[in-house]
């Protein structure tokens, strides 16, 4: 399919292309606030700066089932309705410009990755994650607060409530375990090559496929949802969401923190990732039904790995010899008295 004709599927025609200055002034305002929002991109302000300024931008009519900023791959263009004012903070032309940057292409031309997107001979791998970190990234950038929403029957919090709230939530839950800096990075193709996918699989293990293939799915159902109006029709996929939801939840918060605790050489250590697993209660997903509740699952995880958490700690301290012990017995009354002020 040829540009125009795609353009016409989707509901855009071109209107005229964005001038320099125009261009100038969006490239510099968003490297700006991209490397203000997340510093340690501040080395990288040239090479996201010079990217920006090589897009192809065009006003356009763009119809108002969709949205007023598109990322045309095939092109490498966006496309901005003509209404849309350049000169104000704009989340979702903020989104398609770090489409835009992700891109990775090999030597022919063709697209070989797309963020944390993969594109293969025959299929294409991560797009759920890759869209929550991108919606992620540019709700961080507008300055969105965090709020409480209920998606699908699952009682959230999120930065983006009106776009990917679950798939955005479940990234914000990824990032508190493995860190802003190596996702954001290797989003937008300025990270140490394959830096983000040894960290991933070496804390998920044999679960990471399924956690790629679970958000794939949740974006795949969202877009399914799109298209239904009646109540009735929407529950069987609202509910296969919330499943997969709850599923990925708990997939990262147990592969987590089982990995984790083994890991531990150091009686600081144990003190805080015990702080760590507690406040991860917070970024939780609730969901209610009639003989089960997420936080169920949170509250019987949290005896395990507690007792996985003394375990470890009894181990460092005799390791290290009777001078620990004192240490050691401080740290578990700190341990039980964190228990107890969650109750």
């Amino acid at each position: 399919m040829n540009i125009q004709k795609k353009l016409s599927k989707l509901g855009i025609e071109k209107v005229e292309e964005l001038n320099y200055k125009d261009i100038n002034y969006i490239s510099h305002y968003v490297a700006n606030l991209m490397t203000k929002t997340f510093p340690f991109l501040g080395d990288k302000y040239n090479e996201i700066l010079s990217k920006i300024l090589c897009c192809k931008m065009y006003y356009a009519k763009i119809e108002e089932n969709i949205s007023s900023c598109n990322y045309i791959i095939e092109e490498n263009a966006i496309y901005i309705d003509e209404n849309v004012n350049i000169f104000e903070p704009n989340e979702q032309l903020f989104h398609e410009i770090i489409h835009y940057l992700q891109v990775v292409r090999n030597k022919s031309g063709k697209i070989k990755k797309m963020g944390l997107c993969n594109f293969g001979d025959f299929s294409i791998r991560g797009l759920g994650l890759n869209e929550a970190i991108v919606q992620y990234m540019s709700s961080r950038m507008v300055g969105a607060d965090l709020q409480t929403i209920n998606a699908c029957g699952i009682n959230l919090k999120t930065i983006s409530p009106a776009l990917y709230p679950i798939l955005t939530n479940l990234m914000e839950q990824m990032i508190y375990l493995l860190g802003e800096k190596v996702i954001v990075e290797e989003t937008i193709a300025v990270a140490v090559e394959n830096e983000f996918e040894e960290q991933f699989y070496n804390t998920f293990e044999e679960k990471g496929n399924q956690i790629i293939k679970n958000f794939d799915r949740i974006l795949d159902l969202k877009n399914v949802l799109a298209s239904m109006n009646g109540e009735e029709e929407r529950m069987n996929p609202e509910e296969e969401i919330a499943n997969i939801y709850i599923s990925t939840q708990e997939i990262m918060i147990r592969k987590y923190f089982d990995n984790i605790v083994g890991r531990l050489t150091e009686i600081e250590e144990i003190d805080f990732y015990i702080e760590k697993f507690l406040n991860y209660k917070k970024l939780i997903g609730l969901i209610k039904r009639e003989n089960y509740t997420s936080i169920d699952f949170y509250e019987q995880y949290k005896d395990e790995i507690m007792k996985k958490f003394d375990k470890r700690l009894m181990k460092i301290s005799k390791d290290k010899g009777k001078n620990t012990l004192s240490k050691y017995n401080n740290k578990l009354g700190r341990f039980f008295r964190k228990i107890l002020s969650q109750l």
